[in-house]
């Protein structure tokens, strides 16, 4: 062993005239003394010889630091440990200047056991000095902190994994209340919630004290759930509100269980505190929030519903009741198809199907059964609400009862039907009148051929503005209208129609077909149409689900460059295409002709 090597007669016999210590019989007399003392000390303990730093350490060292550290007697302190040797320089100079220094919890990468590996140690030098105070070596006192500074990590680690799992779980403190004394101790959290410093929770606080900061609604709730936990050991929980010393309200939930003693007596309660003044704010601005969309949805005349991602409704507002006396939890696709008439049901499963599948807004006009037994029109309308990946989680959607602007429709479709009728005859009786005058005057026969002609176009353009015509059997375009509405005006062919062609939407075709026809006929009034040599262009262009038209006149008529354009024709084409459709127009008269322009969305 090592410790035989380093007794005192080991060291008498090591060649130290060799060093620059010199023979022992030549040490001051501070660091002969300090060397036997050392040596023999249980505690680890070595003496640094001169400014070179000679290690003489006694058996105590040798345990502590390992066989590795064994040949170290009488080598620089700077060589045995050379990855420390500026801070060893820096302590030995300093104690050679008088001044003695020791480090806590000073690390160390050390050979132990086999293996490299960190410590931790005491380490204090002191100077040796004689009377006259001059400095011949260096004490240096070691112990081992390996164990304390690791169980000190061990414990703060566990201080933050406490902290990080009362974080996670909402708790913002923990508390034990001395049953026998009433008197709560409690961590630095729930201290500072309750407006106590600390040092006064760790100390401890009477409970009655805690107790006047509770709500005077809650207090007698919170001191029975403690009672009864004190009384039977069932877990205590509780909910109740505080006041706290900035006069603010919140929301704590306090959990704990009781500890019993050796005889089975509770002594203590011991438990954590969650802060749910923020949940229960979140709470109760959902609720409100539910309220508040619950009364509009109640207050809306129309049927409410929603479906889920499968289409399956699950959602209706009182309206749904109101209309078909049914329980909604009670349908079912059966029930469905019975509700909608047998004539439109086809067509509305292929709709729902189809936007479902694609994702289209849901758009439809069919008729359901109410609950008087008889079947009402509906406009029923629905979105996809989608997730963040895209996909559709809801739908969300209105049913409206138009049952009466329906029969109002019908009734001016029965009217309008009627007029069309009448104006059929109209057109037969004139053209028929016609037809006699050009057998009675021979040579009105051109010029009546020419009026058959004009008077059948004009009955074509009544029939597509009424969706008779041919041409409503497949796509209504603009340029098919355009051309029905001046077929009668283009017997010498002087009317180009060129450009984009664009298919119509219904509700386009009537506004449409009147702003043709009043541009038409103020030109055959006052504009190309009324002279021999005038010509009239129009060009379309669609772009931006925009369609727009240049309809450009040239060998424009006198008359009709001096018209202030104020007229009935000038309002009815600012309330067409402005208000109705939502467009725009412009126009130019200059000599050589008039430009109108129009942008429309389609």
């Amino acid at each position: 062993m090592l410790g035989s090597m380093i007794k005192p007669d080991l060291v008498r016999q090591f060649d130290w005239a060799a060093t620059s210590a010199g023979p022992i019989e030549q040490w001051p007399e501070p660091l002969r003394h300090a060397a036997r003392f050392a040596l023999l000390s249980a505690e680890p303990m070595a003496v640094l010889l001169g400014r070179e730093g000679l290690i003489v350490c006694n058996d105590a060292v040798h345990h502590l630091f390992g066989a590795h550290y064994a040949g170290s007697l009488g080598k620089p302190i700077e060589a045995v440990f050379p990855d420390y040797a500026a801070f060893c320089r820096e302590a030995i100079d300093l104690c050679f200047d008088g001044i003695g220094s020791q480090f806590d919890d000073e690390p160390m990468r050390m050979y132990r056991n086999g293996a490299w590996e960190t410590a931790w140690f005491h380490v204090c030098f002191t100077p040796l000095a004689d009377v006259n105070g001059t400095v011949s070596g260096v004490l240096l006192n070691i112990s081992e902190t390996t164990a304390s500074v690791l169980a000190l990590r061990d414990a703060r680690n566990s201080r933050e994994r406490l902290e990080i799992a009362l974080d996670a779980g909402g708790i913002i403190g923990t508390w034990d209340l001395d049953v026998a004394a009433n008197r709560l101790t409690c961590d630095e959290r729930f201290a500072r919630l309750f407006g106590m410093g600390a040092e006064t929770g760790r100390a401890g606080i009477n409970n009655n004290a805690l107790a006047g900061l509770v709500h005077l609604d809650d207090r007698a709730r919170v001191r029975n759930a403690l009672a009864e936990t004190v009384r039977t050991g069932v877990d205590y929980k509780c909910r109740y509100r505080i006041i706290t010393a900035q006069g603010d309200t919140r929301w704590c939930f306090d959990a704990g269980r009781a500890v019993r003693d050796e005889s089975g007596a509770i002594v203590k309660l011991c438990g954590v505190v969650i802060d749910l003044t923020s949940q229960i704010a979140a709470e109760d601005a959902l609720a409100d929030s539910e309220r508040r969309f619950h009364g509009l949805i109640e207050s809306i005349p129309q049927i409410v519903w929603s479906a889920d991602r499968e289409a399956r409704h699950d959602y209706f507002n009182a309206r749904w009741n109101e209309f078909t006396g049914l329980d909604p939890t009670r349908l079912d696709a059966a029930a469905w198809e019975k509700l909608v008439h047998p004539e439109d049901w086809p067509r509305v499963s292929q709709r729902w199907s189809e936007c479902v599948a694609t994702g289209l807004p849901y758009d439809i006009e069919y008729r359901f059964l109410h609950h008087s037994g008889q079947y009402r029109w509906l406009r029923v309308m629905a979105l996809p609400v989608r997730g963040a990946d895209g996909e559709i989680m809801r739908w969300y959607g209105t049913s409206t009862d138009i049952e009466e602007s329906k029969a109002i429709e019908m009734e001016r479709e029965l009217v309008a039907d009627e007029l069309e009728h009448r104006i059929r005859n109209l057109f037969a009786l004139v053209n028929g009148l016609v037809t006699l005058s050009a057998r009675e005057d021979a040579a009105s026969a051109a010029f009546a051929d020419r009026f058959r002609r004009r008077l059948s176009a004009l009955h074509k353009a009544h029939e597509f503005i009424r969706g008779r015509a041919p041409v409503h059997t497949g796509a209504k375009s603009v340029q098919a209208l355009a051309r029905a509405i001046l077929a009668p005006y283009d017997d010498h062919g002087r009317i180009a129609i060129m450009g984009e062609d664009v298919t119509l939407q219904d509700h386009l075709v009537t506004p449409l077909a009147l702003v043709f026809h009043e541009l038409a006929t103020n030109s055959a009034k006052y504009g190309a149409l009324a002279s021999d040599g005038g010509s009239l262009s129009l060009t379309f262009r669609c772009a931006d689900e925009k369609t727009m038209l240049s309809w450009v006149e040239a060998e424009v008529a006198a008359r009709c460059l001096e018209a202030d354009g104020g007229g009935f024709g000038s309002k009815l084409l600012t309330q067409t295409i402005e208000r109705q459709l939502k467009g725009r127009f412009s126009r130019a008269v200059t000599p050589a002709g008039l430009s109108f322009e129009m942008e429309i969305p389609t």
